[in-house]
């Protein structure tokens, strides 16, 4: 079964593809969509193998680009966080004249660290893949509340965000396996360099997992380029600070009508 789960919301005049991370879907935008809807038409995507897509079998990189770019509007900005940053500016590269521009949120063309370039440790990354396939509902609420305690302060709607993925169907193991795959071998450094397309990089100021320093790096080698970091947010940003990080969202929507 190759079907692709995604949902359509909002009335706004320009197409925002919005794809979640790795162990996550789309329920985890929950609290920025009531303040996107009336700016974009929004189509959140469940990646092949997460959640209502639990089933889809495109889950290598190609494939994920091959299904995504036949499903999804064409003159689109898309939002990529973490994982599904690595797959839009994989799209953008591919694809350049069908997007219009790219969001990454809290992503990087390299996620493990290099010398010279910061990122995580590839022996992390498969301790969180282990708990994600052992102890999956357990490692995504303990990854939301950490979230939370990075941001000082409380947060009402953690309760209900919580409840919400743990009601989801939860990934294949193929599927977390291969975004495990993704993490550690792509290597979008060089590449990246040549996209053509604008690019916008938001980052959380206390993100373990991606250093706030990539973004003065990138700055220096992309020239169609530009970011910023939301200060007491780790690595979901859009969950601690849903204004803030809606603002920049249609501050930049601004910048390339």
């Amino acid at each position: 079964m190759d079907r692709l789960y995604w949902e359509k919301i909002g009335s706004g005049n320009i197409n925002l593809i919005l794809l979640h991370g790795w162990g996550s879907n789309i329920k985890i935008w929950y609290h920025i969509i009531p303040k996107l809807n009336k700016h974009f038409t929004l189509y959140l995507v469940d990646l092949p193998g997460f959640g209502l897509s639990r089933n889809c079998s495109a889950i290598t990189l190609e494939s994920i680009i091959q299904i995504l770019s036949s499903h999804m509007p064409k003159n689109a900005i898309w939002l990529g966080w973490s994982l599904g940053g690595l797959i839009a500016n994989t799209m953008g590269l591919y694809y350049p004249e069908n997007i219009r521009a790219i969001i990454n949120v809290a992503s990087s063309p390299c996620f493990i660290t290099h010398p010279k370039w910061p990122g995580i440790h590839s022996k992390k990354l498969k301790n969180i893949f282990h708990n994600l396939v052992n102890h999956y509902s357990i490692t995504i609420q303990n990854f939301i509340d950490l979230q939370i305690f990075n941001s000082f302060k409380p947060y009402n709607g953690i309760s209900i965000l919580k409840k919400m993925m743990g009601s989801y169907p939860h990934p294949k193991k193929k599927a977390l396996k291969e975004g495990f795959k993704i993490l550690c071998t792509i290597d979008l450094r060089h590449s990246i360099k040549k996209l053509k397309i604008p690019l916008f990089r938001i980052y959380g100021d206390l993100d373990p997992l991606v250093p706030k320093k990539i973004a003065n790096i990138l700055d220096k080698k992309i020239p169609n380029s530009n970011s910023i970091i939301i200060k007491k947010s780790a690595h979901a940003p859009f969950i601690t600070k849903p204004k803030e990080f809606c603002k920049y969202l249609l501050k930049f929507k601004k910048s390339i009508i």
